[in-house]
């Protein structure tokens, strides 16, 4: 006893208050810890005892529903959790396969996927939490799984003098952050906050260094190659450059694939062209007439807007020719009434026609009134108004069907009064605001021009009606615009987009074009059928005698 009671009475006071502080200090980290990850601790629990967890009972009423769609569960988050010494070769496979189909994963090969199951952890992060803050150390690399968080950037404001925090981006499911720090070993570059609730896989600074850092490095190589082919990005100093090999994305397209167009593309990324050649395709609506044996063309574009002339111009915007247009409304108000004058003393003349044209056929309308066919016939209403003359109007209605004998309809008169006389054809109901097209429309497809390595589009030309299709494999590399005109060299991009606007043909350029083709080969066709009749000689050629690589180029439509 005296032994243990002199080892207690050796103790340093100081050490017991350091040991005592020490758990104090965990004891509280520990709370904090259970506190901040309460939101997906409870999702397993099915029942509540006590007053005090009516919150937890409604919030987890509230995302009863959305259970289904976690991706992870309690058990494989509480697995995720555990220390990547503690777990066995049975849970690091179990792992794999579930972080295996994560879309944050799907980037790298299964030997990596292999590396990361053993090493990653589970993160929680309710809303407004920062996850990482620029010009802080960089601890860890995460990968979202659920949730968004916006990226934030402090920026010196020249006008107020301060620093102010200015949204770069959001980074979505499946992005990964934090990775620019571990990789050049510098501050953080960002904040990033998160949005709402945030569930994220964390690799920590040294097991990055043994498992990722090898493929990061070799994309952002990819990355950097990529831009020193282009000599738009050689004024661009080392910060800049690594932002471009953050924002920037790396696509590969395979023959006859649509880059960009008919819905198809990254939206608002410029695209440069690596290797591989692709031809930019546009479709010509076409209205083919034939008159005496020869093709006539012309462009159909609805979209094409009314062009204004000069006089419609200073009315719209100035306000003038109101003299002109009253004088013109005035004059038009006197031929009116005079026209009616004329239409009422005619009025009696067809209305006394056309009941005499009904008294002729009485059994027609009782035999035809009953026909089916009579919904696609042609309308024709006759409107009398006989006010000044006598006291009686009446308005005639006629339907006339449009049968292959040209037999008539005749229905009974519908009366109308103080109505002026109007004549109305129609064939079939037409919606209002909907455009008919024209007849013998046709459809046709020109190449426009060919891209090849080096060229580069996506500026914001026009590309109505047009489609990028890749004609060999191609390799892009992909740019966010706005990135790009934040650093606006000599106005670079801008150049370049006039540049492609003025170079690239119009709608009506390719529409000459294509009518001076057709031209040349009917010309070429008449000329060789002259020769041909002209000679005396039998020509026993026949199609299947000339090589299939020439019948196709033929074939081909311009």
């Amino acid at each position: 006893m005296a032994s243990r009671g002199g080892a207690k009475k050796e103790l340093d006071p100081e050490e017991q208050m350091k040991r005592k502080h020490r758990a104090k200090c965990l004891f509280r980290a520990l709370g904090r810890l259970v506190m901040a990850n309460a939101y997906w601790l409870i999702e397993a629990v099915d029942q509540y005892e006590g007053l005090d967890d009516v919150k937890r009972r409604v919030e987890q009423a509230v995302r009863g529903k959305a259970k289904k769609k976690q991706l992870l569960s309690i058990q494989d988050k509480a697995l995720l959790n555990k220390p990547a010494e503690e777990r066995t070769d049975q849970e690091k496979k179990y792992i794999f396969r579930i972080i295996g189909g994560l879309k944050c994963f799907k980037r790298y090969p299964n030997h990596v996927k292999k590396k990361l199951a053993a090493v990653t952890y589970f993160k929680y992060y309710g809303p407004g939490r920062t996850i990482v803050r620029q010009h802080h150390e960089a601890h860890a690399l995460y990968f979202i799984v659920t949730g968004d968080v916006v990226v934030s950037q402090m920026v010196f404001d020249e006008l107020l003098q301060q620093y102010v925090s200015v949204d770069v981006g959001v980074m979505h499911p499946g992005d990964m952050f934090g990775e620019v720090s571990l990789l050049h070993n510098i501050p953080r570059t960002a904040t990033v906050t998160t949005t709402g609730h945030c569930e994220l896989l964390a690799l920590m600074k040294e097991d990055f260094k043994n498992v990722l850092q090898a493929s990061v490095q070799k994309q952002w190589d990819e990355v950097r190659r990529a831009m020193s082919a282009f000599t738009y990005f050689d004024a661009l100093d080392e910060v800049a450059r690594r932002e471009g090999c953050i924002v920037a994305k790396m696509k590969s397209y395979e023959p006859n694939e649509t880059l960009l167009g008919d819905g198809v593309g990254v939206a608002n990324f410029v695209y440069f062209i690596l290797s591989g050649r692709c031809q930019m395709i546009e479709s010509l609506q076409v209205i083919v007439t034939t008159r005496l044996g020869r093709n006539y063309y012309a462009l159909y574009d609805p979209y094409i807007p009314k062009e204004e002339s000069e006089q419609d111009f200073d009315t719209k915007y100035f306000g003038a020719y109101k003299d002109l247009i009253k004088d013109s409304k005035s004059s038009e108000g006197r031929d009116s009434v005079v026209s009616k004058q004329q239409d009422a003393a005619t009025g009696m003349k067809s209305e006394s026609k056309v009941r005499a044209s009904i008294l002729k056929h009485p059994s027609t309308t009782r035999r035809k009134s009953s026909d089916p066919l009579a919904r696609d016939s042609v309308q024709v209403v006759i409107e009398q108004d006989t006010a000044r003359t006598s006291k009686e109007s009446a308005t005639t209605s006629i339907q006339i069907s449009a049968e292959e004998n040209k037999s008539k309809d005749f229905l009974r008169p519908s009366v109308h009064s103080e109505m002026r006389p109007s004549v109305r054809l129609s064939v079939i109901t037409e919606s209002p605001g909907m455009r008919r097209p024209p007849q013998n429309l046709k459809t046709y497809f020109m190449q426009v021009c060919q891209l090849n390595p080096g060229s580069s589009f996506g500026f914001g030309e026009n590309m109505r009606d047009r489609r990028i299709v890749a004609l060999t494999h191609v390799d892009c590399m992909l740019l966010p615009k706005i990135w790009l005109l934040q650093r606006n060299t000599a106005n670079i991009w801008t150049r370049i987009q006039h540049y492609l606007e003025k170079k690239i043909p119009t709608k009506k350029q390719l529409f000459k074009e294509f009518v001076a083709a057709r031209r040349w080969q009917e010309f070429r066709e008449e000329l060789v059928d002259d020769v041909i009749a002209r000679s005396n000689t039998v020509n026993w050629t026949s199609v299947h005698d000339v090589p299939y690589s020439i019948r196709m180029e033929e074939m081909l439509d311009i």
